[in-house]
């Protein structure tokens, strides 16, 4: 599978303009660095919780509903499991130097990350069988629903580093990620697997961006994997 195009802005950054491709550094769509900002300045990360209010590409699939579940619990979720898997990605990395804090202290850089797009594929009602796409009583999914989905998931990402004594924006990125292809897709049997994956790869991103120097590329993940998992 070819790697996802870029997502639109979604309001969650406020000057989004200013970002641009620079994959000599960062693997992601626009990254934005401010001249005066060196990661090697602070000691310490607070990963802010994850912000789903700008989630964009809702209104379809949101009003198919094919489990029956509210969609802002979804996304609850995985918002929480984002943040987890960003502070875990830091705290077990042997490459990380910086303490991850509840609250800012000196020398503090704050990650605040949102979710701006987070859709299902039909990969996974295809593998309940539901070929007709017209479930059986107690499943949810209506005649017709194929429609709302694309043949596969995407989430896209946007997020800031502030400087925590003054707020001030150090930088921003924006990402979008789609599910690796598999010689013997298993994920696709699970309804957010693809964002499990994605939210996975740019925690390791993170943590190598913040712990290597501004002329070290860090480089993108794969579209392709042989684990069938």
């Amino acid at each position: 599978m070819m790697k996802a195009k870029p997502a639109h802005d979604s309001g969650f950054l406020t000057d989004s303009a200013r970002m641009a491709e620079n994959r000599d550094r960062a693997p992601f769509h626009r990254t934005w660095v401010d001249p005066d900002f060196a990661a090697a300045n602070y000691h310490s990360i607070r990963v802010a919780p994850v912000n789903t209010e700008f989630v964009l590409e809702q209104s379809t699939w949101a009003k198919s509903n094919p489990r029956n579940i509210v969609i802002e619990d979804d996304l609850k979720r995985i918002a929480g499991e984002f943040r987890q898997t960003v502070i875990e990605k830091f705290v077990e990395s042997e490459q990380n130097r910086f303490a991850i804090v509840d609250s800012a202290r000196d020398q503090t850089m704050i990650l605040e990350l949102a979710i701006t797009e987070l859709v299902p594929g039909k990969a996974f009602l295809g593998m309940l069988g539901l070929a007709s796409w017209a479930a059986p009583p107690g499943v949810g999914v209506p005649v017709g629903a194929v429609a709302s989905f694309a043949d596969d998931g995407w989430m896209a990402i946007e997020g800031r580093v502030r400087d925590a004594e003054t707020g001030r924006v150090m930088a921003m990125f924006a990402d979008r990620e789609g599910p690796k292809t598999r010689v013997l897709d298993l994920e696709a049997a699970t309804w957010y697997g693809h964002a499990r994956e994605s939210m996975n790869d740019w925690a390791e991103q993170f943590v190598v961006l913040a712990n290597t120097p501004k002329d070290v590329q860090v480089e993108d993940s794969s579209a392709f994997t042989l684990l069938p998992w």
